[in-house]
């Protein structure tokens, strides 16, 4: 009896450390599995969308007060029309700036010896003059970034109001007109749907605009790469020292922020789609019910999860804090 009561508590010790090495050793695994399955549900409950900026602000202008749609009018158009060129008018002043310094740079870097003469005041090639030129182009160039970033959002608000207030019909026309920007001089009709353009006519419209998009990706690109030399350029010389340095490195930390700039305020960027949270508030306002059934079908499953985590404990239960 007492050699079977001993294999026993022994075949019970067994399977006891047998168990909790199964069970550390399935635990991270486990516990990734419910992070992998808990962020599918995140993504399909409140998906990601990538909206450009004249896209949300069409989206957002949408939604306007009933009370208020009446004042988005041809008065308003006109006033964004005028400060809109305003800012347009300001920024291209400082672009023909930053583009006159640096031809003045390159020219410099290249041995040309040119001078340059900016608001009637002569820049000569001299110790100092690059940093100073290259900073201060870094500067405007940043500052005209901002400009035309508004200029930007003024276009979005100026599409949106030209859908609201001319017909479909001329619509093609107002976007020519009052955002150039926009649109690649091309007309597309659309009051004579029985004329369609020939195949070759939409390949060579199509393989223009692949063209255009590359050619400005190329003039981005030799641009980085032209400051990129002269930094370098000037971090060898350093005609003014350590102060050479530090300017070249104030460069090249604009260059980075201006480069992410640019991103966020004209390519699609991504956004968290919590609609589904909107509709869950007015269900559980005007319709319990189906509030209830909107509920469990958005947690019902991480619930059950979770649970069947909590009893095979891989996670610890949730405690309620104290006083909810």
């Amino acid at each position: 009896m007492n050699l079977s009561s001993s294999a026993a508590k022994g075949r019970a010790v067994l399977t006891r450390t047998w168990n909790r090495i199964r069970f550390w050793c399935s635990f991270p695994f486990a516990r990734l599995g419910f992070w992998l399955r808990e962020r599918k549900r995140y993504n399909a409950m409140f998906p990601r969308r990538w909206l450009s900026p004249a896209q949300i602000i069409d989206h957002d202008l949408e939604l306007v007060d009933d009370d208020d749609v009446g004042k988005l009018d041809r008065s308003l158009l006109d006033l964004l029309v005028a400060r809109r060129d305003h800012l347009k008018s300001s920024s291209g002043k400082f672009t023909i700036l930053n583009i006159s310094l640096f031809t003045f740079l390159v020219a410099n870097y290249f041995h040309l010896g040119t001078d340059v003469s900016v608001y009637g005041i002569s820049i000569k090639s001299s110790p100092g003059v690059a940093e100073s030129l290259l900073a201060i182009s870094s500067t405007l160039g940043i500052y005209a970034a901002t400009l035309q970033a508004n200029v930007a959002i003024v276009d979005g608000a100026i599409a949106h109001l030209l859908k609201r207030i001319f017909p479909r019909g001329i619509l093609n026309v107002m976007q020519s007109a009052l955002i150039p920007e926009t649109a690649i001089g091309k007309y597309f009709p659309s009051n004579i749907p029985h004329l369609v353009f020939t195949g070759f006519h939409s390949a060579a419209s199509k393989y223009f605009v692949y063209f255009y998009l590359m050619l400005l990706i190329v003039v981005i690109a030799c641009v980085y790469a032209i400051n990129m030399l002269l930094m370098k350029e000037i971090w060898i010389a350093s005609s003014l020292g350590v102060y050479s340095k530090i300017i070249v490195v104030y460069v090249f930390i604009c260059g980075i922020f201006g480069a992410m700039f640019l991103l966020l305020t004209r390519f699609p960027s991504p956004h968290r789609d919590y609609s589904v949270l909107h509709k869950m508030q007015i269900a559980e306002q005007l319709w319990p019910d189906q509030a209830s059934d909107l509920r469990q079908q958005l947690y019902g499953a991480k619930i059950e999860d979770r649970a069947d985590l909590e009893r095979r404990g891989y996670i610890k239960p949730y405690k309620m804090p104290e006083g909810a």
